[in-house]
């Protein structure tokens, strides 16, 4: 036996990194957890955080908003660096983010955990991404000018390569890595983007020439391009940054982005074309938060993170802004360059010319168009702002049990000034009556003016300046929750135990007695009577979720999932300045857009099933079902009043509204194998309810049949629903020293979008009958019918090549629509077709135009009402929503990315 004594020998070796692959099965989840990361979001064909969402199961978009398994619009939660980013006015994301400063973006279709709360169908969680521990820079630049053509032909109505120029242009700067040694590291993200025309639409152009009207004398040259709309553009630059700092067992984290955007406000491609004088609105939105992480022992750490939230946006003229009394002032306008344009009509009537008097609108053949110089907009302001704190604390007191316990509060102030319509005639209205009594108080006039327009301010006074004084102080809502759960992990079971808390103070005001409005508001003068209002009651509810999950191997696992979940409604069915109400009241007319003071939570229970197979070390398959069963929604309701009382029944929003949605949702993942990688989804759903949406049965509460107000019973399919929808991503790549030299680094990615279509109520009544509802009937059950289904591919073809050591260029060029498909989302109601509204051909609606100004009279109706849809999309601004009558055409463009 011979032994050996070696010598201890200390060797020094560099860092060693470990790089595993994500699980294809993760046996942890409990419910449909599917993540999208930042090098999966780099090779799709198509751009922006809602399309990349839209992409998941069980998630539909349309009109490029998300709803989530039956789910309407705000019930959907947004998180950025876990802090809550969801918009408490209208829902959706409030705050804009980079795709280039994303990490990964988590979308859970209900089914979460007690940690979430304040969406009851889904969740889509955003993380930033993080400076690592070498500095790395990269610039990007995206344009659809493939061409390369100037500026000034933007408008010219011409294909380059079967695409128009839209004018979309992006750049993107990265810079990140360590600062001063590793312990701190930095990601900061510049994204600057150009939309000449933001929502593209396949318009043919109109070239009809020289139109002279006899009877009112005016005149229009009515020559637009196809392509790219005028007076839509819209442009915007997101700053966005993180830090890190490593004081182990300490770690704090900042993280933050901000945006400032402007749109152009023009009205409508046709009857506005004449008008070069846009309109502007400008918006910031951001949000900034820090988080402390805190390692105490090797089984237990607690985090700390709050959050500021900020979102103003003011609409105005961009000469004038927000000195609106000279509005419809010629001296004024013409001080900042703008000579009011007069028409053959302006000039027939002597009477209605001055310096108070803006342009009329032409008239031609009864159709309206807007002349230039013009204001274009009427002012209005609200200003957004939120604080959130929250924290957990995590503890593991065995191997089987993991334990979190924590709490959010959340704060909002609110603030709104809008409403006052017909600004540019106030100029007038003051200089008549000065000129009646030359004493009068100007003060008093404005007020009168600003009152009877019927002002929509809380968070401000009448005039517009914050208050935070009586009945115009601003709302200012508080939501707080806590939670706890318990997931508890044998070898063969894992169970996730959860409660939640949430508790509602919606700082909100309701009339002591709806029926006797009278105690509220004086009916004589519309003064408020502060005796007559109470405040709304705070709500609070506990909620269960119980989550289980079977792995039988380590490649098949089966969940299943049961929860209760409670929200409160969006601020925009809620809050309405008092003085508004009054206004609506007394003057008794139907308002399309009414509020309700008092309105409970939504409640949701939702039950949900699967299994997920890991089918190779490569590929794997999920398939889910879920039924969700949703009470106390939202809905259109009238309010009677009492028989003594000297107000009208009126229109008002409460709880009242239900739905059933019940699918299947499977996803297919391959990941990439001699260089092929699939992504596929494919969902079947089955959404019915009493309503779509606050206004969706606003035309059938009417007046009262028997004393009795019409509520909903039965439920039809949502609006929102597509009952199959399927997606399905193919990326081809070849790797570095992969393949001939020409195709190393080159890939091709393509994406199948489907959808079957969604459902819709064919309806008769009046020429505006998508406008006004309560002269439309339907002529079959409701949403009994379906537009088209939708097929469209998407695709992006790259190379990447190395210019120097660390330097390398992807070139790439992504084309939208590659088939130019002319995907129908949306139908004219009385036709169910998007070239035939069915004015024209119906001699009751239209023969009396056609017989006075013939064949010339329905080439203009098409134009204007058929090929661009003006009268819809007027419609569709009434009621706040904003459908497009066709998916989006072929687009192609060119990038480059410098990567360092």
């Amino acid at each position: 036996e011979m032994n050996f004594q070696l010598p201890a020998e200390g060797i020094s070796v560099g860092t060693i990194t470990i790089i595993a692959p994500k699980p294809l099965v993760n046996k942890d989840n409990t419910n449909a957890v599917r993540i999208t990361t930042s090098d999966d979001i780099n090779a799709l064909p198509v751009r922006g955080v809602n399309n990349i969402v839209g992409l998941t199961a069980g998630v539909v978009l349309k009109d490029n908003a998300v709803f989530i398994r039956g789910g309407r619009i705000d019930e959907v939660g947004y998180y950025l660096e876990g802090v809550s980013i969801t918009n408490p006015m209208t829902g959706g994301r409030a705050v804009s983010i980079s795709q280039d400063a994303i990490e990964e973006i988590q979308v859970q279709a209900g089914g979460y955990t007690a940690e979430f709360g304040g969406a009851n169908s889904g969740i889509v969680r955003q993380q930033l991404k993080s400076g690592g521990s070498q500095m790395k820079a990269s610039l990007e630049y995206i344009t659809d000018n493939i061409s390369f053509k100037s500026g000034k032909d933007a408008f010219d109505g011409k294909k380059r390569l079967g695409a128009y120029w839209y004018g979309y242009n992006e750049m993107s700067a990265v810079l990140s890595g360590p600062v001063f040694d590793q312990r701190f590291k930095f990601f900061g993200n510049v994204d600057y983007n150009f939309r000449r025309d933001p929502n593209p639409q396949p318009y043919p152009g109109v070239n009809i020439g020289s139109i002279v009207d006899k009877e009112s004398g005016d005149s229009v040259n009515l020559v637009v391009p196809a392509g790219a709309t005028y007076g839509a553009a819209q442009e915007w630059t997101t700053y966005t940054g993180t830090l890190n700092m490593d004081f182990t067992p300490i770690m704090i984290r900042l993280s933050g982005t901000y945006t400032n955007q402007r749109t152009d406000i023009g009205g409508y491609p046709v009857s506005g074309f004449m008008n070069k004088r846009l309109g502007e609105n400008l918006v910031n939105n951001g949000t900034f938060n820090v988080k402390l992480t805190h390692v105490l022992s090797s089984n237990m750490f607690y985090e700390l993170s709050g959050g500021y939230y900020i979102q103003n946006s003011v609409t105005q003229d961009p000469y004038l802004k927000d000195n609106f009394w000279a509005y419809g002032d010629s001296a004024k306008n013409a001080a900042v360059g703008y000579v009011w344009e007069r028409s053959a009509n302006d000039q027939q009537y002597e009477s209605r010319m001055g310096a108070y008097t803006p342009p009329a609108i032409r008239s031609i053949m009864g159709i309206a168009f807007t002349g230039d110089g013009g204001t274009a907009v009427n002012y209005s302001k609200n200003d957004r702002t939120g604080i959130t704190f929250n924290g957990n604390l995590s503890w593991n007191p065995g191997k089987n049990h993991s334990i979190k316990l924590g709490g959010e509060f959340q704060q909002y102030t609110l603030r709104n000034w809008s409403g006052v319509g017909g600004q540019n005639t106030f100029a007038r209205t003051i200089a008549e009556d000065l000129s009646k009594d030359p004493n009068a108080n100007l003060a008093e006039i404005q007020k009168s003016l600003l009152v009877g327009a019927g002002v929509n301010n809380y968070g401000y006074d009448v005039w517009g300046n914050k208050t935070d004084a009586g009945m115009e102080a601003a709302h200012k809502p508080i939501f707080a929750s806590g939670y706890i759960q318990d997931k508890i992990e044998y070898e063969d079971l894992v169970l996730n135990l959860g409660v939640r808390y949430d508790y509602f103070d919606v700082d909100n005001k309701k009339m002591v007695n709806p029926a006797k409005p009278e105690l509220s508001i004086n009916k004589t003068n519309g003064e408020l009577i502060e005796s007559g209002w109470d405040d709304v009651p705070v709500f609070s509810e506990f909620s269960p979720r119980l989550g289980f999950s079977f792995p039988v191997t380590d490649k098949t696992v089966f969940h299943a999932q049961y929860g209760k979940f409670v929200q409160q409604t969006r601020g925009l069915d809620m809050y309405q300045g008092y003085g508004r109400t009054g206004y609506e009241l007394r003057y008794g007319f139907f308002f399309t857009n009414p509020v309700g003071k008092y309105i409970k939570p939504t409640r949701t229970t939702q039950y949900e099933l699967g299994f997920t197979q890991q089918l190779t070390d490569f590929m794997s398959l999920d398939i889910t079902g879920y039924y969700k069963d949703v009470k106390d929604q939202v809905i259109f309701y009238q309010q009677m009043v009492d028989k003594t009382s000297p107000y009208k029944a009126y229109n008002t929003l409460a709880n009242g509204d239900f739905a059933t949605t019940k699918g299947l949702e499977m996803t297919f993942t391959m990941r990439r194998y001699e260089r092929i990688a699939l992504n596929g989804t494919v969902a079947f759903q089955d959404a019915q309810g009493t309503g779509s949406s606050p206004n969706s049965n606003r035309g059938m509460v009417g007046a009262p049949v028997d004393g009795v107000v019409f509520v909903p019973k039965y439920i039809s399919p949502l609006d929102f629903n597509n009952a199959l929808r399927a997606n399905l991503n193919v990326d081809y790549r070849f790797g570095d020293d992969d393949g001939p030299a020409l195709l190393h680094n080159f890939g091709v990615s393509l994406l199948m979008s489907y959808n079957s279509g969604h459902p819709y109520t064919r309806g008769l009544g009046g020429p505006d009958l998508e406008g006004d509802a309560r002269n439309r009937y339907p002529v079959e059950p409701l949403n009994s019918s379906t537009t088209p289904s939708v097929f469209q591919v998407d695709m992006r073809v790259d190379k990447t090549v190395k210019l120097y050591d660390k330097l390398s260029a992807n070139i790439y060029v992504q084309v939208i629509n590659l088939f130019d498909a002319r995907n129908i989302e949306n139908v004219f109601l009385r036709t169910g077709s998007t070239t035939d509204d069915g004015y024209i051909n119906d001699p009751t609606l239209s023969g009396k135009k056609i017989s006075n100004y013939g064949q010339q009279y329905v080439d203009l109706y098409k134009a204007m009402y058929i090929d661009y849809y003006e009268q819809y999309q007027d419609a569709s601004t009434q009621l706040q929503t904003s459908p497009l009558f066709y998916g989006p055409p072929r687009q192609i463009r060119l990038g480059i990315r410098l990567e360092y």
